[in-house]
Protein backbone atom coordinates (compact mmCIF):
# COMPACT_ATOMS: atom_id res chain seq x y z
CA UNK A 1 0.00 0.00 0.00
CA UNK A 2 1.89 3.04 -0.73
CA UNK A 3 -0.94 5.80 1.35
CA UNK A 4 2.39 7.23 2.89
CA UNK A 5 4.87 7.31 0.59
CA UNK A 6 6.06 3.63 1.23
CA UNK A 7 6.10 1.84 -2.14
CA UNK A 8 4.69 -1.20 -2.51
CA UNK A 9 6.63 -4.28 -2.41
CA UNK A 10 6.73 -6.17 -5.33
CA UNK A 11 4.86 -9.83 -5.07
CA UNK A 12 7.12 -12.57 -5.28
CA UNK A 13 6.36 -14.62 -8.67
CA UNK A 14 5.34 -18.14 -8.14
CA UNK A 15 8.25 -20.45 -7.84
CA UNK A 16 9.10 -22.59 -10.80
CA UNK A 17 8.72 -26.33 -9.61
CA UNK A 18 10.41 -28.84 -11.85
CA UNK A 19 9.22 -31.63 -10.26
CA UNK A 20 5.23 -30.66 -11.46
CA UNK A 21 4.30 -31.64 -15.20
CA UNK A 22 3.44 -28.98 -17.54
CA UNK A 23 0.41 -29.37 -18.64
CA UNK A 24 -0.74 -31.01 -22.07
CA UNK A 25 -2.31 -28.49 -24.13
CA UNK A 26 -6.09 -29.88 -24.62
CA UNK A 27 -7.04 -30.21 -28.37
CA UNK A 28 -9.58 -28.63 -29.65
CA UNK A 29 -12.83 -30.43 -29.82
CA UNK A 30 -13.80 -30.66 -33.99
CA UNK A 31 -16.80 -29.13 -35.00
CA UNK A 32 -19.58 -31.97 -36.19
CA UNK A 33 -19.20 -33.06 -39.25
CA UNK A 34 -21.26 -31.53 -42.15
CA UNK A 35 -24.27 -33.81 -43.61
CA UNK A 36 -23.55 -35.72 -46.76
CA UNK A 37 -24.61 -34.54 -49.83
CA UNK A 38 -26.97 -35.95 -52.14
CA UNK A 39 -24.60 -36.45 -55.04
CA UNK A 40 -22.63 -39.09 -53.45
CA UNK A 41 -19.19 -38.97 -54.52
CA UNK A 42 -19.86 -34.92 -55.32
CA UNK A 43 -16.42 -33.34 -56.81
CA UNK A 44 -17.71 -29.74 -57.52
CA UNK A 45 -19.26 -27.73 -55.58
CA UNK A 46 -21.29 -24.55 -55.49
CA UNK A 47 -21.70 -23.08 -52.47
CA UNK A 48 -24.51 -20.57 -50.99
CA UNK A 49 -23.74 -16.72 -51.94
CA UNK A 50 -21.50 -18.12 -54.82
CA UNK A 51 -22.33 -16.85 -58.88
CA UNK A 52 -20.75 -18.78 -61.88
CA UNK A 53 -21.92 -18.20 -65.23
CA UNK A 54 -20.23 -21.64 -67.26
CA UNK A 55 -20.25 -23.84 -69.12
CA UNK A 56 -19.57 -26.95 -67.10
CA UNK A 57 -18.79 -30.59 -68.66
CA UNK A 58 -16.84 -33.30 -66.66
CA UNK A 59 -16.69 -36.60 -65.46
CA UNK A 60 -18.25 -36.94 -61.97
CA UNK A 61 -20.74 -35.06 -59.62
CA UNK A 62 -21.82 -31.75 -58.98
CA UNK A 63 -23.78 -29.72 -56.56
CA UNK A 64 -25.05 -26.45 -56.81
CA UNK A 65 -26.24 -24.36 -53.93
CA UNK A 66 -25.22 -21.13 -55.27
CA UNK A 67 -26.69 -19.69 -58.34
CA UNK A 68 -25.82 -21.26 -61.66
CA UNK A 69 -26.00 -19.72 -65.06
CA UNK A 70 -25.03 -21.80 -68.22
CA UNK A 71 -25.32 -25.36 -69.16
CA UNK A 72 -23.86 -28.52 -67.14
CA UNK A 73 -23.28 -31.94 -68.95
CA UNK A 74 -21.91 -34.32 -66.63
CA UNK A 75 -21.73 -38.20 -66.14
CA UNK A 76 -22.40 -38.09 -62.96
CA UNK A 77 -25.29 -36.87 -60.30
CA UNK A 78 -26.17 -33.13 -60.22
CA UNK A 79 -28.10 -31.58 -57.27
CA UNK A 80 -29.80 -28.40 -57.11
CA UNK A 81 -30.08 -27.56 -53.26
CA UNK A 82 -32.67 -25.61 -51.78
CA UNK A 83 -30.76 -22.86 -51.67
CA UNK A 84 -29.31 -23.38 -55.33
CA UNK A 85 -30.88 -22.03 -58.19
CA UNK A 86 -29.98 -22.56 -61.67
CA UNK A 87 -30.84 -20.68 -65.54
CA UNK A 88 -29.10 -23.37 -67.27
CA UNK A 89 -29.64 -26.69 -69.57
CA UNK A 90 -28.77 -29.24 -67.52
CA UNK A 91 -27.49 -32.87 -68.36
CA UNK A 92 -26.20 -35.61 -65.84
CA UNK A 93 -27.10 -39.48 -64.87
CA UNK A 94 -29.21 -38.35 -62.16
CA UNK A 95 -30.47 -35.07 -61.40
CA UNK A 96 -32.28 -34.01 -58.24
CA UNK A 97 -33.53 -30.29 -58.14
CA UNK A 98 -34.67 -29.35 -54.76
CA UNK A 99 -33.92 -25.57 -55.47
CA UNK A 100 -34.97 -23.43 -58.72
CA UNK A 101 -34.01 -24.51 -62.18
CA UNK A 102 -35.49 -22.15 -65.37
CA UNK A 103 -34.03 -24.46 -68.02
CA UNK A 104 -34.30 -28.29 -69.25
CA UNK A 105 -33.46 -31.31 -67.48
CA UNK A 106 -31.82 -34.24 -68.98
CA UNK A 107 -31.32 -37.73 -66.86
CA UNK A 108 -29.93 -40.73 -68.60
CA UNK A 109 -31.33 -42.01 -65.38
CA UNK A 110 -33.79 -40.02 -63.60
CA UNK A 111 -35.08 -36.81 -62.86
CA UNK A 112 -36.05 -36.27 -59.30
CA UNK A 113 -38.06 -32.71 -57.85
CA UNK A 114 -38.14 -32.36 -54.46
CA UNK A 115 -40.87 -30.84 -52.88
CA UNK A 116 -39.61 -27.32 -52.53
CA UNK A 117 -38.18 -27.88 -56.00
CA UNK A 118 -39.39 -25.16 -58.40
CA UNK A 119 -38.78 -26.08 -62.23
CA UNK A 120 -39.61 -23.77 -65.33
CA UNK A 121 -38.26 -26.09 -68.57
CA UNK A 122 -38.50 -29.69 -70.20
CA UNK A 123 -37.23 -33.05 -68.10
CA UNK A 124 -36.37 -35.55 -69.94
CA UNK A 125 -35.56 -38.99 -68.40
CA UNK A 126 -36.30 -42.84 -68.07
CA UNK A 127 -37.33 -42.09 -64.50
CA UNK A 128 -39.30 -39.14 -63.29
CA UNK A 129 -40.71 -38.21 -60.29
CA UNK A 130 -42.49 -35.15 -58.61
CA UNK A 131 -42.34 -34.80 -54.61
CA UNK A 132 -46.01 -33.61 -53.28
CA UNK A 133 -45.78 -29.97 -53.06
CA UNK A 134 -43.12 -28.95 -56.30
CA UNK A 135 -43.55 -26.67 -58.69
CA UNK A 136 -43.49 -27.83 -62.29
CA UNK A 137 -44.34 -25.79 -65.42
CA UNK A 138 -43.13 -27.54 -68.54
CA UNK A 139 -43.09 -31.12 -70.52
CA UNK A 140 -42.01 -34.49 -69.24
CA UNK A 141 -40.97 -37.14 -71.75
CA UNK A 142 -40.14 -40.83 -70.55
CA UNK A 143 -38.14 -42.92 -73.11
CA UNK A 144 -36.42 -46.05 -71.75
CA UNK A 145 -32.38 -45.72 -73.08
CA UNK A 146 -31.91 -47.41 -75.63
CA UNK A 147 -30.92 -51.43 -74.93
CA UNK A 148 -27.46 -52.02 -73.81
CA UNK A 149 -26.46 -48.49 -73.42
CA UNK A 150 -26.76 -48.26 -69.62
CA UNK A 151 -23.32 -49.23 -68.76
CA UNK A 152 -21.74 -47.28 -71.89
CA UNK A 153 -21.25 -43.89 -72.79
CA UNK A 154 -23.94 -44.19 -75.03
CA UNK A 155 -26.09 -43.75 -72.31
CA UNK A 156 -25.62 -40.35 -71.55
CA UNK A 157 -26.49 -39.50 -75.28
CA UNK A 158 -29.44 -41.88 -76.01
CA UNK A 159 -31.81 -39.60 -75.00
CA UNK A 160 -30.76 -37.26 -77.60
CA UNK A 161 -31.83 -39.49 -80.21
CA UNK A 162 -34.69 -38.30 -82.54
CA UNK A 163 -38.43 -40.12 -81.07
CA UNK A 164 -39.11 -41.35 -84.10
CA UNK A 165 -35.81 -43.95 -84.20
Amino acid sequence: MAIFGKKPEPESPTPFSPSAPAAAPTPRPRSAPLEPTRAAGTSSFLGAGCVLEAEFNGDGSFECNGDFQGTIDISGDLVIGRGGSARAELKARRIVIEGRLQGNATGTEKVEVGAAGHVEGDVRAPAVQFAEGAFFEGNVEMRRAKAGAAATDDAHDSLDSDPAQ
